[in-house]
């Protein structure tokens, strides 16, 4: 499955793309210098758990962010699990540094969240980030979401749904 908006496309791992990551391998689409980032490989190894319990997450799982223009994997975003009995589903994301401050991460974000809103099983969703990380909470805010905790060293964010 893929998700398209002006600058990208973010294309769902397979379970095999996701093991080709971990091992090392590269697909296809060429990286960027940077990638995989360290947050690539702990999403992909959460994705490759859950699959190895027999969950199937769907088109909730982890996505590679692809440059259209040049057609390079910049980054990744995802969810790191099914929506919950609730319809709650957390979100992250991740641009390589040479990447960022070009606004790939916020259209990235937008395009997700546009999707996720409209599914019938998604009530909200949460994005959490270290409270030093103002780069991330300012993509967050331009995405959407308005900031509903302060844990201290953490912040968390939310976006409600049509359901919500």
């Amino acid at each position: 499955m893929d998700l398209l908006s002006p600058r990208l496309r973010l294309a769902l791992r397979t379970p095999a793309d996701i093991r080709d990551l971990l091992d090392g391998r590269g697909g296809a689409t060429p990286w960027a210098s940077g990638y995989p980032l360290d947050g690539t490989l702990v999403a992909a190894a959460m994705q490759a758990e859950l699959h190895e319990r027999g969950i199937d997450p769907g088109p909730f799982g982890q996505y590679r962010v692809i440059r259209r223009e040049d057609d390079v994997v910049i980054g990744d975003i995802g969810f790191h699990q099914p929506p919950d009995e609730l319809g709650e589903v957390s979100v992250g994301f991740g641009i390589v540094p040479e990447a960022r401050g070009r606004g790939y991460a916020t259209e990235a974000l937008r395009t997700l969240l546009e999707w996720a809103l409209r599914h019938p099983d998604v009530r909200a969703v949460h994005a959490d980030t270290d409270l030093v990380n103002l780069a991330s909470q300012r993509v967050l805010v331009k995405a959407g979401m308005v900031l509903v905790a302060d844990e201290g060293d953490r912040k968390v964010y939310e976006i409600l749904g049509e359901r919500a």
